[in-house]
């Protein structure tokens, strides 16, 4: 146990602090990730808790934006892997979206590393305050699919295109437009739809790190406390999911929408 605790104080998230004690830091950052895994799985919006913790350590927020998508791709492999054991499975039509989704993901990663955070922070308010409008004004969007699922159409794979755009930009909040496509647009029940959410955020993330770790603006210590705590957030969120059905992720949904954007609106006017 005492090598464990040794290897841990050592890690020292990189020599970044928010609460002046490396171990309340930790704390701080493991349960921020375990609440944003949990989010995540049920819906979305958990990167709205990750970034400003990412940033309150004293990372600026272009490289925060990078070292969240490690939490992102182990969270979602989790995710993957609890909904499959499960019987839970993504239809093969859906699996068509990872193409546009991949693309658009790798466009939005190239541009956020070109931007310094004097453009990215009043860049990123604007969309935040753009999707919070959204979100405030149209939630039946996530709670409402149509009655029989749906093949995807011309107009999908262009959707399916500016989410991965976004996602590769921002990713934070990138959950509510998925589910709007995959529930909204192709009818899928939440659950389900969760469980595709997973596969493509995963693929478009694959690509969308390499980009980042390029561009160096990914911090791994902090990143790989933020990914443990995701990991352990998405298994129970999917469990959750798993057990109580769709009844319950379509209240997350909802009150998770709530809640971003009112974030949303408070990040982008502060």
């Amino acid at each position: 146990m005492k090598p464990a605790l040794d290897a841990i104080s050592a890690l020292d998230l990189g020599g970044l602090s928010l609460l002046g004690n490396p171990w309340l830091d930790l704390a701080l950052l493991l349960a921020a990730g375990v609440a944003a895994g949990v989010i995540n799985a049920m819906a979305g919006g958990g990167s709205f808790l990750a970034i400003p913790v990412l940033v309150g350590l004293g990372l600026p927020a272009s490289t925060a934006n990078g070292t969240l998508r490690v939490s992102i791709l182990a969270q979602n492999a989790i995710l993957i892997g609890t909904f499959r054991r499960s019987g839970v499975r993504a239809p093969r039509s859906s699996l068509r979206l990872a193409l546009p989704i991949i693309g658009g993901a790798l466009l939005g990663a190239w541009l956020a590393t070109l931007l310094d955070d004097r453009l990215f922070r009043p860049l990123v308010g604007a969309l935040l305050l753009a999707w919070a409008v959204i979100l405030v004004v149209k939630p039946q969007r996530f709670l409402h699919p149509p009655d029989e699922e749906r093949e995807p159409t011309a107009l999908t794979y262009l959707l399916a295109l500016a989410v991965g755009l976004y996602g590769g930009f921002l990713q934070a909040g990138v959950g509510f437009p998925l589910l709007a496509l995959l529930s909204g647009q192709l009818g899928y029940d939440l659950v389900r739809a969760n469980s595709v959410k997973a596969s493509l955020i995963f693929a478009s993330t694959c690509v969308a790190l390499p980009v980042f770790m390029l561009a160096g603006q990914v911090a791994w210590a902090p990143a790989i406390v933020l990914a443990a705590g995701t990991m352990l957030g998405a298994w129970l969120g999917a469990r959750w999911q798993l057990e109580k059905g769709a009844s319950v992720v379509r209240w997350f949904v909802l009150i998770m929408v709530a809640i971003a954007g009112v974030m949303m609106l408070w990040s982008a006017l502060g």
